[in-house]
């Protein structure tokens, strides 16, 4: 049974949840389009891992200030293999602190050689919305799609955070939104605003010109999402979502939801 909701399920934001949902949707749109996809390429997911560095660390000093360190109180007889010559003691031991590591996952269309990348298709994250190395990271992978010439396609699907900037003239403020550009229509970039009293827009992804595009709907990959993962048995709808509605939309939940049963 799929969600409530004509469109993006606002309780999917909720960030005990979002994890889970984000994966799935990915792999949820990556076979969709595999699908529909013409010969010759795929839809692939890629997962890219992000080292963050201590020193770049937003709470450097929560990291860095206690370490666990031993000094040893007397010289120790480190041997090298049978030998019984005795080697230097280091000055002292302690633990190495690994940098953070963030995974984010993405949808690309290659060719099936894997030589030729098409477009790219960014799920975002909340740590994408807020200001920090993930978002910094994130941007500039944005400017590398648009100076290789490669299609872009960015969802956002959360109310919550800072919206990523975009061009002139700004869309209106909406919901969720969808951007779709297009390398052979650069800089021109299509936009779906949405509210969450909307249906999710089917929109088109971009191959290559003498070739077209592949339509995308992304509500049945939602809908996919939702049903595998029992979202309609695990959310309590008869709660608020995580993040606050507006006043009208909240009042318009509340009615759908009574009259769903939810």
């Amino acid at each position: 049974m799929p969600s409530p909701f004509p469109g993006m399920d606002p309780y999917l934001e909720d960030p005990s949840e979002w994890g889970g949902v984000h994966h799935a949707l990915i792999v949820a749109i990556a076979a969709q389009l595999n699908l529909r996809l013409p010969a010759g390429f795929r839809a692939k997911i890629e997962q890219y891992i992000r080292v963050e560095e201590s020193e770049g660390d937003s709470e450097p000093e929560r990291r860095l200030r206690n370490p666990d360190v031993f000094i040893p109180d007397t010289p120790s007889p480190y041997r090298n293999g049978s030998s019984t010559a005795l080697l230097s003691s280091p000055t002292l031991e302690m633990v190495l602190l690994p940098g953070e590591l963030t995974r984010h996952r993405r949808v690309l269309i290659e060719t099936l050689d894997g030589r030729n990348v098409l477009t790219a298709l960014e799920l975002l994250s909340p740590s994408n919305k807020k200001i920090g190395p993930d978002r910094s990271a994130y941007l500039n992978k944005r400017n590398e799609y648009l100076a290789a010439g490669t299609n872009l396609v960015e969802v956002d699907l959360l109310r919550s955070g800072l919206r990523l900037p975009v061009g002139n003239p700004a869309p209106p403020v909406a919901d969720y939104y969808i951007l779709v550009s297009a390398a052979e229509r650069r800089p021109m970039t299509s936009v779906w605003a949405f509210s969450v009293r909307q249906s999710i827009p089917n929109f088109a992804v971009p191959l290559l010109p003498q070739i077209g595009s592949v339509v995308l709907e992304l509500r049945s990959c939602l809908d996919r999402v939702y049903d595998e993962g029992r979202y309609g048995q695990a959310v309590d709808y008869t709660a608020p979502p995580a993040f606050a509605m507006k006043d009208s939309d909240a009042a318009w939940a509340t009615e759908l939801l009574s009259k769903r049963g939810a």
